[in-house]
């Protein structure tokens, strides 16, 4: 019998709907919570280190007027988990990861809007993201991967500072601590 369940329940006990998801769905804490507990690169890193934490240390790269579109850059991760960017090369060339993509684009639409933010992304906005997110990739490459056996092509100088992990629990508070900071009052929810 195939299951056509097109929702999830959040860490909250919360449901959300996967195909049709609204902003009023957007629980902060459901969503800090759950990048709280998925470990970057599946989990082939030498410690366990958050998507939550990177979303943090992508924020903190930015200038203020981005920080929360770096924070909120991989929002969805929280509904639909973190499917590595060689995975998703490799299904695009083997006939396309177009369905992934469409889950995550409608999650950041609900995302973004119960945090006032446009979607899609302002160009400027996107661009930044994009360097502070292969910064932190490349400074998670030094201080939080093994040595590679292969190469992995051009990224960026590393920030200076090295990466600590942090236990989920503190990488959830220091995410909504964050996102209290950036998000406009109006669109604050508990």
């Amino acid at each position: 019998m195939q299951n056509t369940t097109t929702w999830i329940q959040t860490a909250s006990g919360r449901a959300w709907n996967l195909t049709a998801p609204t902003p009023d769905a957007v629980h902060w804490p459901d969503i800090a919570e759950s990048l709280a507990k998925i470990c970057r690169f599946n989990g082939h890193s030498t410690v366990f280190y958050s998507v939550a934490q990177h979303c943090c240390l992508v924020a903190d790269l930015l200038p203020p007027e981005h920080r929360l579109h770096g924070l909120l850059h991989d929002a969805h991760e929280a509904v639909v988990g973190d499917m590595t960017a060689p995975v998703k090369a490799v299904l695009k060339d083997l006939g396309g990861n177009g369905a992934f993509d469409h889950l995550a684009e409608i999650t950041d639409r609900a995302v973004f809007a119960a945090a006032g933010l446009p979607f899609p992304w302002p160009t400027d906005a996107k661009a930044a993201v994009k360097w502070a997110d292969m910064t932190l990739l490349a400074t998670e490459r030094r201080d939080l991967l093994a040595e590679s056996a292969m190469p992995w092509g051009a990224l960026p100088d590393p920030a200076p500072a090295r990466i600590t992990p942090w236990a989920w629990p503190r990488a959830m508070e220091e995410w909504l601590t964050r996102l209290d900071r950036h998000l406009p009052h109006s669109n604050r929810r508990t």
